[in-house]
């Protein structure tokens, strides 16, 4: 799939999300909204594609909640 495709429909649920809450509540519902709606090769194109600078355009709480889906969770 074109990153940059991914990169405006992350943007779009960004909008959305973004309107009533603050950053951090929006990257955490963004992120719930990748993992129940978007499959699994969706995610992970569109990870690639900020880890290789191709999604530039990405709002800051959408990348954020890309980067929680990405970063390995911590075990106690």
């Amino acid at each position: 799939m074109n990153p940059s495709h991914l990169v405006k429909m992350a943007n779009q649920i960004s909008d959305f999300f973004s309107a009533d809450c603050s950053e951090e509540e929006a990257a955490a519902e963004i992120a719930s909204h990748l993992q129940r709606f978007w499959a699994p090769a969706m995610r992970q194109r569109l990870a690639l594609a900020v880890q290789q600078g191709e999604a530039q355009d990405l709002r800051p709480a959408a990348r954020r909640a890309v980067q929680a889906l990405t970063s390995p969770v911590e075990q106690h």
